[in-house]
């Protein structure tokens, strides 16, 4: 659909020859090579003739509905505009133009480029900051292999080593294989000993976290892997002192980790939103339909994921906030509960289209040092997407009508083409020592052919006699919207009406016949 020149296109076309022959699996598969091939033969030449001689019905069918509504996009399209500066939209056509042009060198205009910082450039920051104190003579580290950065870096991702781990437990069950027990226990034990690993490093620059570890309550059954606390500086809070520096480098990753979820969390979304539409609307059947319930479980997985790696970062900066002294972090970090986790397109449960509001996590970019301006670039972008698509799908719309009337002039001037061949070898064994009877058969069979190939040009074109008229009421309602808005009204009017005929027929009484009973 974002491809210029690709028109609506039919991608169903190759499935549907497949979906034709597939029958024939049973029945060639005990043939021969030259009969199978044969046979098949046979029947892509049935099929190709049936596909043509169909194409006056087909073609007709494709432009009635491309005229039908493309009037619908464009207007929407255009009173999209109409909400946008002209600068702006100067701005985004020329990148789009850009793109479509050379799509290898300049950047996809259907996709979001706020800058937003991420936990590797974060950690690139700190790794150069440390090498240049380095430089300079200074060493804070308290181990040669474990720096400061490294040791809350690794803290965040046993977290998440962690999540995984207890995602994947909570999946097993009374009947579960070995061999995915088996997966579980190895990834629990490497889980544990990066743990010791991780408590080692810990007592290095927190040695009062020992006492820390020492409080926790004592349980009969040890705790899991995924339960063991690790007492990262957030956790610890104003329980012990410890160096401040640690919770400040954690503020850091927890920012862009937040950050990153609630970016994870928005393309899952709308991935989502994209798997759902295409299922309900083109899938039929028990396979595809398992297929594309397991590509939404895997999807629904990742935003599973990343709902609780926000949620965990989030609490993780509250508390850091408070030990800090940072304001209003609460505001910028707002709670995700399970409602605001949509796509554009959804309603909030239990709301209608009427009253349906945006989500927060697509109305702000909700970094803790994000400003207004940061937060208003985050909406443009999404809207300078949004109207990219709307541009592309007027534009498909329009071209489909070009495409499919150049591909009616085709087919007429094939089937005009088609006849003169048929005339021609008609006539072309006459120089040749060839009997006057066989020369008669010929000429008859090739003059039959091209008759049914004038025929099929003559029912083609009186059946596409009013398409010049479609092509016309459909550029009228593009550019005069209000004749486009009475049609609607002139539907929907006539679809009530057959509804309540329906209905008034339905609630008549069926008139009863008296029977009279003679009495004895």
């Amino acid at each position: 659909m974002l491809t210029p020149g690709a028109a609506l296109g039919d991608g169903e076309a190759p499935e549907r020859g497949w979906g034709e022959l597939n029958p024939l699996a049973t029945s060639t598969r005990e043939m021969g090579p030259g009969t199978r091939r044969d046979t098949l033969d046979y029947h892509f030449g049935d099929y190709n003739w049936r596909k043509i001689v169909r194409l006056g019905d087909s073609l007709l069918k494709k432009l009635k509905t491309a005229t039908s509504d493309v009037a619908e996009h464009v207007i929407a399209h255009q009173e999209l505009e109409a909400t946008i500066h002209p600068e702006k939209l100067c701005s985004w056509a020329g990148a789009m133009t850009a793109w479509e042009l050379d799509p290898a060198n300049n950047p996809n205009p259907y996709e979001v480029v706020v800058k937003t910082p991420t936990q590797a450039a974060v950690r690139r920051q700190m790794a150069e900051d440390e090498e240049k104190a380095l430089a300079s003579g200074v060493d804070v580290s308290l181990s040669d292999e474990v720096s400061p950065c490294s040791l809350i870096a690794m803290g965040i991702d046993l977290e998440g080593e962690q999540r995984s781990l207890k995602t994947l437990t909570q999946s097993l069950w009374d009947h579960s294989q070995d061999r995915q027990i088996t997966r579980v226990k190895l990834r629990s034990n490497a889980l544990t000993r990066k743990l010791e690993e991780w408590f080692s490093l810990l007592q290095l620059y927190i040695p009062t976290s020992v006492t820390l570890r020492k409080r926790e309550p004592q349980k009969k059954v040890a705790p899991k892997p995924f339960e063991v606390k690790l007492w990262m500086p957030s956790q610890i809070g104003k329980l012990i002192s410890f160096d401040r520096s640690l919770a400040e480098i954690e503020y850091k990753l927890r920012n862009a980790q937040a950050h990153e979820a609630l970016g994870i969390l928005r393309r899952n979304l709308q991935i989502r939103a994209t798997l759902y539409d295409v299922k309900d609307r083109w899938l039929r059947g028990q396979g595809a339909n398992t297929r594309a319930l397991n590509a939404l479980a895997t999807v629904q997985a990742r935003i599973a994921a990343a709902r609780d790696e926000y949620r965990q970062a989030r609490t993780a900066l509250l508390a850091l906030a408070d030990l800090l002294g940072y304001a209003n972090v609460d505001k910028e970090f707002l709670p995700l509960q399970d409602k605001d986790i949509r796509s554009m397109v959804e309603p909030e449960p239990g709301l209608g289209e009427t009253r349906r509001t945006l989500s927060w996590i697509w109305r702000r970019v909700n970094a803790a040092d994000a400003t207004e301006e940061e937060t208003q670039e985050f909406v443009t972008e999404t809207i300078r997407v949004e109207w990219g698509k709307s541009r592309a799908r007027a534009q498909r719309f329009q071209e489909e009508i070009e495409l499919v009337q150049e591909e009616m002039n085709c087919t007429l001037r094939f089937f005009v083409w088609k006849a003169d061949d048929w005339r021609r070898k008609g006539v072309a064994f006459q120089d040749k020592s060839t009997s006057p009877e066989h020369l008669e058969g010929l000429k008859a069979y090739a003059e039959r052919q091209a008759v049914l190939c004038q025929s099929l040009h003559d029912a083609f074109k009186h059946q596409w006699e009013g398409v010049p008229s479609l092509v016309k009421s459909a550029r009228d309602e593009m550019d005069r919207p209000e004749l486009f808005y009475q049609r609607k009204q002139k539907e929907f009017e006539r679809k009530n009406k057959k509804v309540n005929q329906v209905f008034v027929s339905d609630s008549t009484p069926e008139s009863s016949s008296t029977i009279s009973i003679p009495l004895d």
